[in-house]
């Protein structure tokens, strides 16, 4: 038992005694269970369980308990003092929650006081005639709320992991009015009022569709405050009348849109929800500018870009080293497209080839020694690594943040004269001061293994020098979409054509894609690994569809083409990390980069490193 008393019963009492319910802080309680990290949602991720040992329910914290939580997180069996709370229910479901503004630890690392105290909203569901403000459960939580009220429409409200009920409120006193404003971070589907004071810092331009169902328009916007930043979606006429409202740099009062899951596929922003603005949304210009900043970034230097994941998204910050001329390329459908190809350096010594498309890479005039921020970059690993400019992207010239100011003072000081690593492999060759470093970083297959490498949240990357033992060849390719940037897996329909369902179109014939599977071994041990297209192509030097025809149609020309890499020795870069299959946790291992042994180069590492150890 813990010598702080407990304020036994308040939770019943907050919800069904008026002046309790008006006056609902200061109350003792404990901490029934925690959740801190949920998948970086950055409502769950507050969201814990209390108790005053007669009952238990949900509490979210949010504003300064939030902050506090995160500096110093809370334990099971935690005694706290609500300082500044406000109860809630949630209108549909009738679940029951306190939104926590403050509270203070009165002890840690207490025994749990009563561990079969009864859950609050099972206790209402049967009792729903007590609840302040109403004769019977409907009236109560529908017709005459005693709280701020927010619905659903998730299934899974009154289950602990989903019930990120709320979100948090500060009150803001601008120019133009005085209102309850709402941060982008805790906005949820639980909520039902709330408006958001966030500045425009992306506008898209409107785009068409086409397919058997009909055709329409899309536009998108992405909003940010200080919290966070979420991604804004109109469908036809309402894509072209918020497309003419919003003006990208802007700031304005956003209320009435409708919250749903966000679409990762289509954005790059992390927040897990995103808006749907229809007739009811309300927008409004906001003339106080105050407290919104212009952008928000999470810089990645250029030397840890060769550890991001393929296809990923990142912000990085660079000085424009080389700009090369626009070129024309066409689509394998026969489309064109227009491409531009600069090359960004940093104060870690490190290049890198940004890729520009379209208008913006026959408009680009930025002059090189330019310093440029790209938001929502996507990153490429085919021949090493570089950058893409995709349609969500926003490149920014000389952009008012400090680590730009930072980046400039280094680069006219001593940058330009500086040598740059380029994670670039132009035609598949590999610099002999990447190799080295390749190299200097190896490690075995034991190791690896032994190190329990990816076993961390975003996995982890490492390199070994192994030759090839077997190559799987059943199932070494799939039969994938034609269209560009789909690469779903198509079936044979019974008239000998392709179904891609992604796209809802049917293909005279599939483009197959690599997903190969081969082992590999050095004198430690053995491992298998994953290749997919671009790099399995770059191994066997045929892409699937060659190798497909092989298989089919020359079965001695395909053993030779597959047999012919084994037991060669090459250099691996490989991705670890952990998978779950047949409800088992394993580690894969996939490759994301590769190239043949450079004697030469590996000598002259070997010899330095035996000039080191003789000198020392």
């Amino acid at each position: 038992m813990s010598d702080v008393e407990l304020t036994k019963g308040d939770f019943h009492a907050i919800f069904t005694k008026q002046e309790r319910h008006n006056n609902p802080s200061n109350g003792v309680y404990q901490v029934y269970n925690t959740r801190k990290n949920d998948n970086g949602n950055a409502n769950r991720k507050n969201l814990i369980m209390i108790s005053d040992s007669i009952y238990h329910m949900k509490a979210l914290l949010r504003n300064e308990a939030a902050t506090k939580f995160q500096n110093q997180e809370l334990q099971r069996g935690d005694i706290i003092r609500v300082l500044v709370t406000e109860p809630v229910i949630v209108k549909e479901r009738k679940k029951f929650v306190l939104l926590i503004d403050d509270y203070e630890v009165l002890k840690t690392g207490s025994e749990l006081i009563n561990q079969s105290s009864e859950f609050l909203d099972s206790y209402f569901s049967h009792h729903q005639n007590e609840i302040v403000g109403g004769d019977d459960g409907a009236n109560a939580t529908k017709e005459t709320p005693p709280s701020n009220q927010v619905s659903t429409n998730d299934n899974n409200a009154s289950s602990f992991n989903n019930a990120n009920v709320a979100s948090a409120i500060s009150s803001e006193t601008g120019s133009q009015r005085s209102r309850p404003i709402s941060a982008i971070e805790q906005l949820s589907p639980y909520q039902n009022i709330w408006t958001i004071k966030a500045r425009v810092s992306f506008k898209g331009d409107i785009k068409t569709w086409h397919n058997q169902k009909g055709e329409g328009k899309l536009f998108n916007v992405n909003f940010l405050d200080t919290s966070g930043e979420i991604r804004a979606t109109a469908f036809n006429d309402m894509a072209t009348k918020f497309n003419e409202i919003l003006q990208e740099g802007k700031v304005y009062y956003v209320s009435k849109a409708r919250l749903q899951p966000a679409k990762p596929q289509f954005s790059n922003l992390s927040h897990p929800y995103e808006l749907s603005m229809d007739r009811e949304t309300i927008i409004e210009e906001c003339k106080d500018e105050s407290n919104v900043p212009k952008t928000h970034f999470n810089f990645v230097k250029l030397n840890v870009v060769e550890n991001q994941e393929a296809n990923s998204t990142i912000d990085v910050l660079g000085v424009i080293q080389t700009v090369n001329p626009h070129f024309e390329l066409v689509s394998k459908a026969g489309k064109k497209f227009d491409r531009r190809d600069i090359t960004i350096v940093d104060d870690t010594s490190y290049s890198i080839s940004v890729g520009l498309w379209n208008q913006q890479a026959t408009d680009f005039n930025l002059p090189e020694g330019s310093i440029v921020a790209i938001k929502g970059v996507r990153v490429s690993d085919f021949g090493g690594k570089s950058l893409s400019m995709g349609f969500s992207s926003t490149l920014i010239p000389n952009p008012e943040v400090q680590e730009a100011y930072a980046l400039k003072g280094w680069y006219d000081a001593n940058g330009k004269n500086s040598n740059f690593t380029s994670l670039k492999q132009e035609g598949g060759a590999v610099s002999a001061q990447n190799l080295i470093k390749f190299i200097s970083e190896r490690t075995t297959i034991a190791k690896a293994q032994a190190d329990n490498l990816g076993r961390s949240e975003k996995g982890d990357y490492f390199s070994v020098k192994a030759s090839i033992s077997f190559l799987k060849v059943d199932n070494f390719a799939y039969p994938a979409c034609s269209s560009d940037d789909c690469n779903k897996k198509v079936l044979e329909n019974p008239d000998g054509t392709w179904r891609c369902e992604r796209c809802n179109k049917n293909q005279e014939s599939p483009e197959y894609r690599y997903m190969l599977t081969i082992s590999i071994i050095d004198e430690t041990g053995q491992m298998w690994l994953t290749l997919f297209n671009d790099q399995a192509k770059q191994l066997l030097g045929v892409d699937a569809n060659k190798l497909t025809e092989l298989r089919d149609t020359d079965a001695d020309a395909f053993t030779k083409t597959t047999q012919d890499i084994q037991m060669n020795p090459y250099d691996f870069r490989i991705r670890a990390r952990e998978d779950n299959y047949n409800d088992q946790t394993r580690i894969r291992y996939t490759v994301s980069n590769l190239h043949n042994l450079n004697y030469k180069v590996e000598a002259d590492y070997l010899a330095g490193e035996l000039t080191s150890a003789l000198i020392f």
